[in-house]
């Protein structure tokens, strides 16, 4: 993918249908600044200079930790879509799938972790945590559940979101990160809630941000933050939602992601014991208002999941997790960064970082080799 620094006709593109339907608080903050982002007006190029400065260990290594590039693996788009197609009936044998998939993306050892919980009424799950380690203490949270409740075959609902948690953790791996990256396989609605509780207070405030998926591949990528009126999101919401949005402008979509609610069909909100903790969460989903029956339906079959719409969310996801690990620690702050129609000189492109990927061969996670 080439490197491209997003212009203001391509902003205006994506970012105009996403502002159409901004109707909270934060998110009026985020069509503020998406509308000053269209104006903004990229870094002219340094000029050329006749002397070239030695260069040593130390300017390259300072070189690297600067560098707005991030990077992330990616997985052909067959392996992906075979994947999420081939649904498991129990939730054990789900979660068997899971494992084994976590494993081929090299999460094991003390990297994989299960977590048995139990119900009222004498229910038993497990959750599977598989963390990638970063050089700081923040961490970013990356949950799905996995268990098939409703009718059908629980594809967009139940599984959609869980399958694709091994491939994400296998494109951070692209390069070394500054925040650890969490990623939870919950067992129905205690699953994320358990797994917070038993935390220690200090991992608690670490947590820098938490994305949920659910329901991906039944249209293009959507987002939500807030699910009650009388809820007021944490400034960090408005900034995953931007994120998201520059992301979008990174991957080269042609169409933004839109806010739309969830509050009709989602049945397991894996972001609520989060929020309530004033941690910045965000809900990916791809369930347009006319579909909103689907999803845990009779019709929620792997048929639904459409193929194309599955490996664009995929890579657009990848590319928001690379993005976000420089962008983690100011999430929850009033960085200038976030402040698009403030002073003249603010140029959010030269803030972003850039993202872009490397292909992943050689059979890990069933990938074939190149022939």
């Amino acid at each position: 993918m080439p490197m491209r620094v997003p212009t203001t006709a391509v902003l205006l593109l994506l970012i105009a249908p996403a502002i159409a339907c901004q109707t909270d608080p934060a998110a009026q903050t985020v069509a503020k600044s998406a509308e000053a982002l269209a104006r903004t007006k990229a870094p002219d190029p340094p000029a050329a200079s006749n002397s070239t400065p030695a260069v040593t260990e130390a300017h390259a290594a300072e070189a690297v930790a600067k560098s707005r590039t991030l990077f992330f693996y990616t997985s052909p788009r067959s392996t992906v879509e075979m994947a999420v197609h081939s649904i498991p009936e129990t939730d054990q044998q789900r979660l068997a799938r899971l494992r084994d998939n976590f494993r081929a993306a090299d999460c094991d050892g003390n990297r994989m972790q299960e977590q048995p919980i139990s119900r009222k009424g004498g229910e038993n799950g497990t959750n599977l945590i598989c963390t990638w380690p970063g050089a700081t203490r923040g961490t970013i949270v990356i949950v799905a559940h996995y268990e098939h409740e409703g009718k059908g075959q629980g594809a967009l609902a139940d599984w959609s979101g869980a399958v694709l948690l091994p491939f994400l953790y296998e494109a951070i791996q692209g390069q070394p990160r500054e925040n650890s990256y969490v990623f939870l396989e919950a067992w129905k609605r205690v699953g994320a809630e358990t797994w917070l509780k038993s935390l220690p207070k200090a991992e608690r405030r670490n947590i820098r941000a938490v994305i949920d998926l659910d329901a991906l591949g039944l249209g293009t990528p959507r987002f939500y933050t807030t699910f009650s009126p009388f809820e007021n999101a944490p400034p960090g919401s408005a900034h995953l939602q931007m994120q998201l949005l520059w992301a979008a402008v990174d991957d080269g979509l042609t169409q933004a992601p839109e806010q739309t609610s969830t509050r009709h069909w989602l049945s397991v909100d894996d972001t609520d014991p989060f929020r309530a903790e004033t941690i910045p969460s965000i809900v990916i989903h791809s369930v347009p208002p006319e579909s909103e029956r689907v999803p845990g339906s009779a019709d929620d079959v792997a048929a639904a999941v459409n193929g194309n719409a599955y490996f664009q969310t995929y890579h657009l996801i990848c590319a928001y997790l690379a993005s976000l690990d420089r962008v983690a620690a100011k999430l929850d702050t009033h960085d200038r960064m976030w402040d698009a129609s403030g002073p003249i000189d603010v140029q959010p492109e030269s803030e972003t970082p850039r993202v872009t990927f490397r292909n992943i061969y050689g059979g890990r996670l069933g990938v074939a080799p190149p022939k």
